[in-house]
């Protein structure tokens, strides 16, 4: 009998063939053809325990098929890489191949004779090695393929939710989150959720190569994102991720997206959400049941196993999250703000079209100018175009005009009297956007700042009296003609000029 597993043992090893053929008694033909068969089939030492002589021949030497000439070939890769797609079925395979064999004026096989047919195939081209892996040595991360939904009460606009998933593969345990988008932001604070969730971190994590994670993933070289590579780094963390194209690197994630899929994010189809926090609270848990259900075909469930085993053994959390620090040129606007991810900050207004740089984390921006730090604000997370406005960065004209609003001209009117209240108040409603009266309430106060409180309550009283909503020009109007009643000359510090001042003609018609 043909010691495949010691040919390709010594062969791995480079000892010669004709030595190999002396070792295993066969001759120097048979050594070569298992070593360019199982090269060809993929086969590499170190085999897995479990992988005898006897799986090792029917890998390289598989059966022949009987093959019906009569029936249409079986194209078993086309039908293998299109398995691999979201959606594909068995059936929907097996109707294309029976519309090509008929085209083709060849009968095709029954879809049982189909199935069986590739699953033999599957058996005999693939094989799969078991990695066993140790208790907190690593995390797998990944985004759900389904998305989930949030209502803007506001607007009624209907939210795409992005899902990230996160398994620690030892115990299973499983953690998920939904952010509005997939961006560096999101990525990384996904990252610190899980950590904060499972209570420490693992020296390995493991994401997929998408570019919020990996910038370049070549044979020659790894790239990680520079953002992503701080957020590990302080964390204690190496990011070592799957190689392209082979989820299999990352299975317990894979299977654990499936499961989520399926068990968390499903039974919520028909809920709506109006809020990002109640649809995370929600399949957050959900994702707790998962954890805490006991396993088909082993003892114990995910909790369990992660409470025993493996949390003991995680790096312990730092004192406080990390915080994504984001920057980006930016140029000061001629209103003396800067934009930021929709949201529009102040810096003073002598820093007008000088070029900055903005910095922010989750909770705060801030703006440096030539190394130094030239305004602070707390991060606007509302609509778009929102802004942040300190009063110690407008010009004084500017700020003298922003200090004042509807309720501090009612303040500052009832502080003069009753009937100056009832005027304020009734020129304040006589607009439809309040806004546009303020420029009459200042007008009504420079009548206080000349002619004095008592006289303008009085005024205001009167214009009352004759209308109950008075304009300023009534109000004026009155103090201008107490005053003259009063005996104050309206005309005091004017220049008069006399009689003498103007031409006459005489009775000739020439000037005099």
């Amino acid at each position: 009998m043909v010691k495949y597993r010691e040919i390709l043992r010594l062969h791995a090893m480079g000892v010669s063939i004709r030595n190999i053929a002396f070792s295993c008694r066969c001759s120097t033909a048979t050594v070569r053809a298992v070593a360019g068969r199982a090269k060809a089939a993929g086969i590499e030492w170190p085999l897995p325990e479990e992988m005898g002589d006897r799986a090792i021949r029917e890998v390289i030497y598989p059966p022949k098929s009987k093959a019906d000439p009569d029936k249409a070939p079986i194209d078993h890769d086309h039908v293998d890489a299109e398995m691999s797609r979201p959606g594909v079925t068995m059936m929907l395979l097996w109707s294309e191949y029976c519309e090509s064999a008929v085209s083709q004026g060849r009968s095709p096989y029954m879809y049982s004779a189909f199935c069986e047919r590739h699953r033999k195939w599957v058996m005999s081209h693939k094989t799969a090695m078991r990695i066993a892996h140790k208790p907190a040595e690593q995390m797998q991360v990944d985004y759900v393929g389904d998305t989930m939904e949030v209502v803007d009460m506001d607007t009624g606009e209907v939210l795409k939710v992005y899902v990230f998933a996160a398994c620690l593969p030892f115990s299973g345990k499983l953690y998920a989150k939904g952010s509005y988008d997939m961006r560096e932001e999101s990525w990384v604070d996904a990252h610190v959720s899980a950590f904060s969730f499972f209570g420490g971190t693992t020296p390995i994590l493991v994401p997929d190569n998408l570019k919020q994670g990996v910038a370049k993933h070549t044979v020659d070289e790894l790239v990680i994102n520079e953002q992503y590579r701080r957020m590990a780094e302080y964390y204690g963390c190496a990011v070592v991720p799957g190689r392209p194209r082979r989820p299999r690197d990352k299975a317990a994630v894979e299977m654990g997206v499936r499961v989520i899929e399926q068990q968390a994010i499903a039974p919520l189809r028909n809920r709506v959400f109006t809020s990002l926090d109640a649809l995370n609270a929600a399949l957050l848990d959900n994702v707790a049941r998962i954890n805490a259900r006991p396993f088909q075909k082993r003892e114990g469930s995910r909790d369990e196993i992660f409470l025993r085993q493996e949390k003991a053994l995680l790096v312990p959390l730092p004192g406080k999250p990390y915080e994504m620090i984001a920057r980006k040129a930016a140029t000061v606007n001629f209103n003396y703000h800067v934009a930021f991810d929709g949201g529009w900050y102040s810096v003073p207004f002598s820093y007008v079209r000088r070029e900055v740089e903005v910095c922010a984390t989750k909770s705060a921006v801030w703006v440096v100018c030539d190394g130094e730090r030239i305004a602070m604000h707390k991060r606007l997370h509302g609509p778009k175009g929102s802004y942040s406005t300190n009063p110690d960065h407008m010009p004084d004209a500017h700020r003298d005009f922003a200090e004042w609003n509807g309720d501090r001209f009612r303040r500052w009117a009832r502080e003069i009297g009753p009937a100056c209240a009832g005027a304020i108040g009734a020129i304040l409603s006589s607009r439809a956007v309040e806004q546009q009266s303020y420029r009459s309430c200042r007008a009504v106060m420079a009548l206080a700042d000349k002619h004095g409180g008592q006289e303008l309550e009085r005024a205001c009283a009167k214009a009352l009296s004759y209308s109950p909503r008075p304009s300023y020009k009534t109000i004026k109007s009155i103090i201008a003609k107490s005053a003259e009643l009063s005996g104050k000359d309206p005309d005091a510090g004017a220049y008069l000029r006399g009689s003498d001042y103007y031409a006459t003609l005489d009775s000739k018609g020439d000037i005099r």
